[in-house]
């Protein structure tokens, strides 16, 4: 299950698609614009060479910034968005010297302006203020170059600062929406997977309901219907008996093949007794078949005595030990958290 935080990141993304049709409609459109604003003021730079240039960089920075990517914007991404309104500032401002109403010539400070605001929807706000120091630093030092003055220059950008801070306050109410979906989302997993455990028990208790009612009522309505009883009949009784209390007593062992086997040694005349005492499952599937083959095996070879087979408690060196008495013979088997053999003997 993905955890809180990565739930967020994902949902993020979803409320803001920017990698979506539309965007590359609008990022065509963005590009088209800066072009006729570079054009229309070509006559205001004395170098409209750098301009244009500028234009591609922007709009490399706006290719960028609509590419599908996780939530938050990747570190390398944001670092070249940042690049390109760095360098798309200089080139601007280096082709714009002379003195004069300047009109459009500017056009970069609100191209780069919304390529910060997308940056900061992107769950990058700091870096997007990064950015806009940046431009605001290289403003105020081509406004002392200039002889325009550097805080004239920094307040050409006084409506761009606005706009970062709509999207930074924007960015910070898409992201505590995003928490509350995410936490809807992991709350509404949780419930579900709650509610697929408890049909899997109640289909489990059905299913052991069904046994039970197949192996044991026949028997039952037998000796509702008075005796007497040969020793057939008592030996199914007492085997039947002992089939039930493995069920209950030694349930995560209650396995098909051990089932089967347990039978068939009863049948012979041995004495079993199956216990779980760690009272949850092996969750190792490998573990509990290495287990179960040798469960069987012991329970195969036995042809007298008694054997006891007990799942111990959870968090001990051993997990399963198996105890085979004939006579004054005991031998012991025991199996590690793996099903390996831990320990072996004869007593």
């Amino acid at each position: 299950m993905p955890t809180l935080s990565e739930g967020s990141a994902t949902t993020g993304g979803r409320l803001l698609p920017l990698n979506s049709w539309e965007a590359k409609v609008i990022v065509g459109l963005f590009i088209v614009t800066n072009a006729l604003f570079a054009i229309g003021t070509s006559e205001v730079a004395a170098r409209p060479w750098m301009t244009y240039l500028a234009v591609a960089v922007a709009g490399y920075g706006a290719v960028v910034i609509v590419k599908r990517a996780p939530f938050p914007f990747p570190r390398r991404d944001t670092a070249i968005v940042l690049a390109t309104v760095v360098v798309s500032t200089a080139l601007v401002f280096g082709g714009v010297t002379g003195a004069g109403a300047l009109g459009r010539a500017t056009w970069h400070l609100g191209s780069n302006t919304w390529l910060l605001f997308f940056l900061a929807m992107r769950g990058r706000p700091g870096a997007a203020w990064l950015g806009m120091a940046l431009m605001l630093g290289q403003s105020a030092v081509w406004g002392a170059f200039t002889g325009r003055g550097a805080l004239a220059a920094v307040m050409m950008s006084n409506s761009h600062v606005g706009i970062l801070i709509v999207a930074t306050l924007f960015a910070r109410q898409l992201s505590a929406t995003a928490d509350r979906i995410a936490a809807l989302r992991e709350r509404a997993v949780a419930s579900a997977a709650e509610t697929a455990a408890a049909d899997a028990g109640l289909e489990i208790r059905r299913t052991r309901a069904a046994e039970l009612a197949s192996l044991a009522v026949p028997l039952l309505e037998r000796i509702r219907s008075g005796g007497p009883f040969d020793a057939d009949e008592r030996a199914q009784f007492a085997r039947t008996e002992a089939r039930l209390r493995d069920g209950v007593r030694g349930r995560s062992l209650a396995l098909p093949d051990v089932v089967e086997a347990v039978e068939a040694a009863r049948m012979r005349g041995i004495q079993v007794t199956i216990l779980d005492d760690r009272g949850t499952a092996v969750e190792d599937g490998e573990a509990l078949r290495r287990m179960v083959e040798t469960t069987v095996g012991i329970l195969h070879a036995a042809c007298s005595g008694s054997i006891t087979v007990r799942l111990l408690p959870a968090g001990r060196s051993a997990a399963l030990s198996i105890v085979h008495a004939d006579g004054d013979e005991v031998t012991r088997r025991t199996l590690d958290a793996q099903g390996h053999p831990a320990d072996a003997g004869v007593t």
